[in-house]
């Protein structure tokens, strides 16, 4: 048992043991899963996006260091990514656990029984290069503007989240190469408590392990600190492979992304376009290419114009023209 002024590390649990898995994330908010992936099926992904990560350039602004690489649309230039690791039938029971929702609904006066079933969000690699500095503290789960209650006398509530991660590590990942920080626990805390750095522990992970945690908590990459003078290990590149799920009804109800050719989009006017949904959601929902759909549909040039992607500033834009009249 740690001492009262340290923090406790997350479990470490074999992935074929489902019901442990469960457990360790209701209780800390996250798991590393061994034997997550073979080391065969993990060179392949390695391979499949190692082409992406060399020819990605370093993003000009806040929202990544400029020495990580990124790697978007995982899933579908990684076959192995698609096709083993996001319908593994493993993830998929932890996954059902903690995203589905059912409801009961009258129709007339007959009930129905429905249930939402988890979705991907976003699948995408980041290579965290030496000198990276690390991420600020999130919640992943910020960008669908969630409440938390605060269950931490409660325990864990089940259908309180909306999200979850699944991280898997390209190499070994360790303190000094920036290994993923987390505050277990953290995911029963209300939106009034302020997560602190000496509250963090390294999710330090061996090839072929995964992180699984919840949107709901606090966590941070941290610094790629291997080519400082201080440290005793030569410059190494940390690439983590990224899959991200919500629950189903984080989406529209009519898909207006396929509904209509880019042709016909491209003629619409920018508020229309606002309004059907091709803009982002602040802070960074909706993208593609890290670029609105509505400016990726017309062509622009990412080389260009992507480090001008700010969501902060369109929101801005936006709040401007709300008008209140109730």
């Amino acid at each position: 048992m740690p001492h009262a002024n340290e923090v406790p590390e997350l479990q470490r649990i074999d992935f074929n043991d489902t019901r442990a898995i469960i457990e360790a994330i209701k209780k800390d908010g996250g798991v590393i899963a061994e034997n997550y992936t073979s080391l065969e099926d993990l060179e392949k992904v390695n391979n499949d996006t190692r082409p992406y990560l060399d020819a990605d350039r370093p993003w000009k602004g806040l929202l990544f260091p400029p020495e990580t690489r990124r790697c978007s649309k995982l899933v579908g230039r990684s076959e192995t990514a698609r096709e083993k690791w996001m319908v593994d039938q493993r993830l998929t029971n932890v996954l059902n656990y903690f995203l589905c929702k059912t409801t009961k609904n009258w129709y007339s006066q007959k009930q129905f029984t429905y249930t939402t079933y988890p979705v991907l969000s976003i699948s995408i690699t980041m290579d965290v290069r030496a000198g990276a500095k690390g991420q600020r503290l999130h919640r992943d789960d910020k960008n669908y503007h969630t409440d938390h209650k605060d269950q931490t006398a409660t325990g864990y509530q089940r259908e309180s989240d909306v999200e979850m991660a699944v991280l898997v590590p390209g190499c070994e990942t360790t303190v000094e190469n920036g290994a993923t920080l987390v505050i277990p626990g953290s995911h029963l805390w209300n939106d009034t408590r302020t997560p602190q750095y000496t509250e963090t522990t390294h999710a330090t992970m061996l090839p072929g392990s995964a992180l699984i945690f919840l949107g709901s908590l606090y966590h941070a990459g941290g610094t790629n600190s291997t080519n400082l003078p201080s440290s005793t290990s030569p410059p190494q590149n940390r690439p983590m492979h990224g899959l991200f799920f919500n629950r189903g009804t984080v989406r529209t109800e009519e898909n207006q992304y396929i509904a209509y050719p880019p042709s016909v989009i491209n003629t619409w006017s920018r508020d229309a376009k606002i309004r059907a949904g091709f803009n982002c959601s602040n802070p960074n929902v909706g993208m593609v290419e890290f670029m609105t759909p509505m400016d990726y549909l017309e062509g622009r040039d990412i080389d260009k114009d992507f480090e001008s992607w700010d969501l902060d500033a369109a929101d801005a834009q936006l709040r401007e023209t709300m008008v209140y009249d109730f």
